[in-house]
């Protein structure tokens, strides 16, 4: 199909916007007119024509000039010239995917198995943080007070359960289960009430803060993998 565009012509080396012209070119064949002037007329066989990133050098009559339009890529596929540069190759390739065109790409989001990894080590964490805060305080359960008789709340005991909630969702994303993400928000929720209940009711020493440190970081390596969209189930 013929095709007909506006471009501008100029000699190669001179610098300026060159000659407005008029393309038409038409099964291989190329003619340039400006105004009422013809300016050249050929068959690609009998010139050298070669892809730039902007436009075309074309070689003809012993001259060589530099021929621009306001489509290449049409004027490239008519004339059949191959896309020698890269950027008129991707837009060649654009023009025959238009689903592709030049929208910036998502960013690849974080695989799956690493966000349950991810949850797997956060579960670890604050397991871990769940069993030294019941050793530290040498007197077996340790409730709000210290004094396991104050009340029926046990911290140590809250974080080892959610540790090993945590760990098992972990397992259950891994295998694909699309409710494991609403699952891990809302244990995680808990695990960080408990945490700041637990912090605000006793006294700091060095065994809990240990304790506490990784608890912490559990919940922190948790609240990234849940942030970052890991856990969402590809469609």
């Amino acid at each position: 199909m013929a095709v007909e565009l506006d471009g501008n012509v100029r000699m190669r080396g001179d610098i300026g916007p060159g000659v407005a012209v008029r393309v038409l070119a038409d099964r291989g064949r190329i003619r340039l007119v400006s105004g009422n002037e013809l300016v050249g007329d050929w068959h690609v066989t009998q010139i050298g024509v070669n892809a730039l990133n902007e436009g075309f050098n074309i070689k003809a009559e012993g001259e060589e000039f530099v021929l621009r339009t306001e489509d290449d890529v049409a004027l490239a596929e008519e004339i059949g010239v191959a896309a020698a540069s890269p950027r008129l190759a991707r837009r060649l390739a654009s023009r025959h995917n238009p689903e592709e065109r030049a929208l910036p790409e998502d960013p690849l989001p974080v695989p799956t198995s690493l966000g349950a990894i991810g949850l797997a080590v956060a579960g670890a964490l604050i397991l871990l943080g769940g069993t030294f805060l019941n050793m530290g305080d040498g007197v077996g359960p340790n409730a709000i007070t210290g004094d396991p008789e104050a009340n029926g709340f046990e911290f140590w005991l809250a974080f080892i359960i959610g540790g090993v909630l945590m760990i098992g969702i972990g397992f259950a994303m891994s295998i694909g289960m699309r409710i494991a993400r609403v699952v891990a928000i809302a244990v995680l929720v808990g695990l960080i009430t408990v945490f700041g209940l637990a912090i605000a009711g006793t006294e700091a020493d060095n065994s809990r803060l240990t304790a506490y440190g990784f608890i912490a970081g559990g919940l922190v390596v948790g609240v990234t993998v849940l942030s970052s969209g890991s856990l969402r189930h590809p469609d």
